[in-house]
């Protein structure tokens, strides 16, 4: 199955969205869409792998369950990051003056979605 369609519909929803990209936790990318490559999602993806499984080790000692959802926000771009599942992640990267809000809600609702098809 292909994930274009759904990867081009998330970035086509949210204003200042340029990419989108489904990541195994092994930062393997899957699928990518963009518009515009503000980062390397291959370096984001085998950047991110190790990240994600920190951010949820933190959140389990925490008490806090399963880390669901993170952002980072610098300078250059936005990546808005949510869980499929336990081995892949949604990535959404926005423009610095993007809709960040929209971004997580397009990202919630895309991978209620994906998540029939892991």
């Amino acid at each position: 199955m292909s994930f274009t369609p759904t990867l081009k519909e998330a970035v086509q929803r949210v204003d200042g969205a340029v990419s989108a990209s489904i990541i195994g936790i092994d930062g393997m990318p899957v699928e990518e869409y963009a518009v515009e490559k503000i980062i390397n999602l291959d370096d984001l993806s085998a950047e991110s792998s190790q990240l994600m499984k920190n951010i949820d080790n933190a959140a389990q000692s925490l008490g806090l369950g399963d880390a669901g959802e993170f952002s980072i926000i610098s300078d250059l771009c936005g990546i808005i990051m949510r869980k499929i599942n336990n081995e892949y992640y949604l990535a959404l990267i926005i423009r610095p003056d993007g809709n960040f809000g929209k971004g997580r809600f397009v990202l919630k609702t895309m991978v209620a979605r994906l998540e029939k098809e892991f």
